[in-house]
């Protein structure tokens, strides 16, 4: 069982940081089900009370780190504790914890039905002589129950996955995309995912590489390209980061007062890229200077560059995030979007779209829509060695994300969920193995059908064309049809 995390401030991610890995001191559920079976054997081979001497003895193979067992008979009497002797003897049928639960009666009841399975309760952890939330396996042996439990609050730290996102001052879409994460894939403690805010863009690389405590990160498709090609220029080229998967556009929101109604006006203009160090301002600075546009950069929060764009100190904000976007739902007067043409000197890493109607309804005159570029996002992870710790937390949030791809694009969920397509490819990357593993195991019927969809969604969204759902199903359901005649006519009827 797995469980991920998301945490709202990165001062909580460098405090989590500075927890000690806990696979190796502290134990697992699978190592307390064996410790139950080794009791097992011993009952068997060696007797009753040869098993109770050396539990309360605490021998090698009954004592690892925090685990241990303890035996009672089936009216509730301790006949053996491998952490509390003083226990031996005692009736502790009617003991009720912390939480107010007979615990005893629980594990009697566990082994006079199904014979075996856990119990959660309250327990003095002997590690850290505190009272803490604890579950144990039970199984019956002969007129006794044994058990051996793991305390939750170590496995808090063994299941939580922390992915470095975005900023909430730049309504970014990331920070929107990790709480959905949070929201679908939380499982108690089995599964916590833990979103950190973030600066985004180059940051976030920066910090899935070498930050503490995080594991995943989201950022641009270009800021990664020009990263590497960067640190290549610089004679550095290692394969430190792999991604999980391709995610959504981010589309260009280009805000400027009534006066300015092109791209040349901006020239030596007061512009707004957003906080220093977002991806919004790495990738604006490189769209202006491949359009060979100088502007006088400035750096503030949206909010902040709105109140300045009515005071007429600036003339333009610029926010990179997933259409809609909340803060520009509708603008303050004397404010509109200016279009941003594709050109060639754009390259590969952006994409001509539409900020529309349907996008944005009281700032885009019905059936307009105003040009802009868009980038691709992806989710990365460290390129952690196999049998380690922290690769088992990316593997096991894979194994938990990629089979619930289909509950992301359903409300209340982020439009842009329906964007992603697993399956697409990051050119000049490597994908991490166990993501890749799942892909090529999981290609049958409801996966292609899934990157089907997902392609779709991606088409009609770069194209700015419908948003509603009926409509979407309506087209989804057309498409299909010409999907199944095209392949008829160029393979042949089976």
């Amino acid at each position: 069982m797995f469980r991920i995390a998301v945490c709202v401030s990165t001062t909580i991610a460098l405090i989590a940081s500075t927890l000690p890995v806990r696979a190796a001191e502290f134990g697992t559920r699978d190592e307390a089900v064996a410790m139950v079976q080794r009791v097992q054997r011993m009952f068997k081979t060696k007797g009753a009370e040869a098993t109770f001497r050396a539990v309360t003895a605490k021998v090698r193979e009954f004592n690892d780190r925090d685990l241990y067992p303890f035996i009672y008979n089936l009216n509730g009497v301790n006949v053996a504790h491998g952490a509390k002797p003083e226990l031996v003897g005692k009736d502790l049928v009617d003991f009720r914890d912390q939480n107010g639960d007979f615990l005893i009666r629980e594990m009697i009841d566990v082994t006079n039905g199904p014979g075996n399975g856990w119990v959660d309760y309250r327990w003095t952890n002997p590690k850290t002589n505190a009272v803490e939330d604890k579950s144990a396996y039970i199984e019956k042996m002969g007129q006794y129950f044994v058990g051996v439990g793991i305390y939750s609050s170590d496995q808090i730290n063994d299941n939580t996955v922390a992915i470095i996102s975005g900023s909430p001052n730049s309504d970014d879409t990331s920070l929107q995309i990790a709480y959905d994460l949070a929201a679908v894939l939380g499982d108690g403690d089995n599964l916590r995912i833990l979103p950190v805010v973030g600066i985004g863009g180059p940051r976030n690389i920066r910090d899935v590489r070498a930050l503490k405590g995080i594991d995943l990160g989201i950022t641009q498709t270009n800021i990664l390209n020009n990263f590497r090609g960067s640190n290549q220029q610089l004679g550095s080229d290692d394969n430190k980061i792999v991604y999980i998967t391709k995610l959504f556009l981010e589309e260009m929101h280009l805000i400027a007062r009534s006066d300015i109604t092109s791209l040349q006006q901006l020239q030596g203009v007061k512009v707004n890229l957003d906080e220093k160090g977002s991806g919004t301002s790495y990738t604006v600075r490189d769209v202006f200077k491949r359009l060979n546009i100088k502007i006088e950069e400035v750096r503030m929060t949206q909010a902040e560059a709105f109140v300045k764009l009515a005071g007429g100190e600036i003339g333009a904000t610029v926010l990179m995030a997933g259409k809609p976007a909340k803060l520009m739902k509708s603008l303050p007067p004397g404010l509109h979007f200016l279009p941003v043409p594709y050109s060639a000197s754009m390259g590969e890493d952006y994409f001509p779209t539409r900020l529309t109607s349907e996008d944005y309804p009281e700032i885009v005159p019905a059936g307009q829509g105003v040009d802009t570029i868009a980038v691709g996002t992806v989710l990365v992870a460290y390129n952690w060695p196999k049998n380690t710790d922290r690769y088992r937390r990316v593997e096991k949030f894979v194994n938990a994300f990629f089979p619930r791809i289909g509950d992301f694009r359903e409300p209340p969920r982020h439009v842009k969920w329906r964007e992603v397509n697993l399956a697409a490819k990051l050119p000049g990357w490597t994908r991490f193995e166990p993501a890749e593993t799942w892909l090529n195991t999981n290609n049958g019927t409801e996966a292609s059908a899934l990157k089907q969809q997902a392609q779709f969604e991606t088409f009609l969204s770069s194209r700015g064309l419908p948003r509603d759902d009926q409509q979407r199903r309506r087209l989804y359901e057309d498409f299909l049809k010409w999907s199944t005649r095209e392949k008829v006519r160029s393979t042949g009827p089976d």
